[in-house]
């Protein structure tokens, strides 16, 4: 038997499976999920329950929210665990990039200097010596408005 993944590890820790990603169209065709959004299935799935046989609803509606309700709910600590845990390493990744970001100046800086010599260098890192004029990191100066006044 081959060695899990460690997607396929993590996901039989968090209880999940792993699915193919949707199609575009597939996930246009979902019901949209509104903000509060669980709170109303909630009480909809209480109200069905209570008023279902008034409503003559079929029972498949009472078990299709009382279903999907609790695959949600059995999903939400996965979702909030990895949510908590994507933000950590984008935030790593974040720290990490700009460790690097002090490289970056330092060889555009050395391309910069050694650019009469050494026209190739110039002609090669025009890419970083580009990006780092578009990049100019820290806080913007302001402007300084004229003391003229106006006329």
């Amino acid at each position: 038997m081959p060695e899990q993944t460690l997607m396929e590890q993590l996901a039989a820790i968090l209880n999940v499976e792993i699915i193919a990603p949707m199609e575009g169209n597939e996930a246009q065709g979902l019901h949209k999920a509104l903000p509060g959004y669980q709170a109303v299935v909630d009480d909809a799935a209480r109200f069905v329950q209570e008023h279902g046989e008034a409503l003559r609803l079929d029972p498949s509606v009472l078990a299709n929210l009382t279903e999907g309700l609790a695959e949600v709910k059995r999903l939400e600590p996965a979702d909030r665990a990895l949510e908590k845990l994507h933000q950590s390493v984008y935030h790593q990744r974040l720290r990490a990039t700009d460790r690097c970001m002090e490289g970056l100046y330092d060889t555009a800086r050395r391309i910069r200097e050694f650019s009469n010599a050494y026209p190739e260098l110039a002609e090669e890192g025009k890419f970083l010596l580009d990006f780092m004029k578009v990049f100019k990191p820290g806080r913007k100066k302001e402007k300084k408005e004229d003391g003229g006044g106006e006329g």
